[in-house]
């Protein structure tokens, strides 16, 4: 009998320690895409500062089925026809956008690294969202 507690107790502990461990890796997913999402915009203001390729710079947000972005040079637009992809990166399939609603795009200005007008990029997993605000001075936070 005091075997079938101690099995018991055990069970119960586990059950816990698992549902605690799931919600740990899916916040440590969420930091790690923030993370890189961040670092990702501020190489995109960094190249159209400097004036890498005589371009500016910046990250197209598509939302659909593969939630991803795209690091871009352009010479005007995204629509542009010499617009070129530098880097696309995928969400985990546990993450997706809330913002943009549809496909958005960010372009930083050559030499001062600024943006029309502020910007957010919301996106949530299924315990947590977290938000990311470009500002139109460039800051991103």
């Amino acid at each position: 009998m005091e075997i079938l507690i101690v099995f018991a107790i055990l069970a119960i502990l586990s059950a816990i320690s698992v549902g605690f461990y799931k919600n740990y890796a899916i916040n440590s997913e969420m930091d790690l895409v923030k993370k890189a999402m961040i670092a990702n915009l501020k190489q995109a203001r960094s190249k159209s500062m400097t004036g890498e390729e005589g371009l500016k710079w910046g990250i197209h947000f598509i939302n659909s089925e593969d939630d991803y972005y795209e690091i871009f040079s352009t010479p005007a637009d995204y629509s542009s026809a010499s617009t070129t992809i530098f880097s696309a990166t995928y969400f985990p399939k546990t993450i997706s956008f809330i913002e943009p609603i549809t496909s958005s795009t960010i372009i930083f200005n050559k030499i001062n690294g600024m943006i029309s007008a502020t910007s957010t990029v919301i996106f949530s997993s299924q315990i947590a969202t977290s938000t990311i605000t470009i500002t139109p001075a460039g800051n991103i936070y």
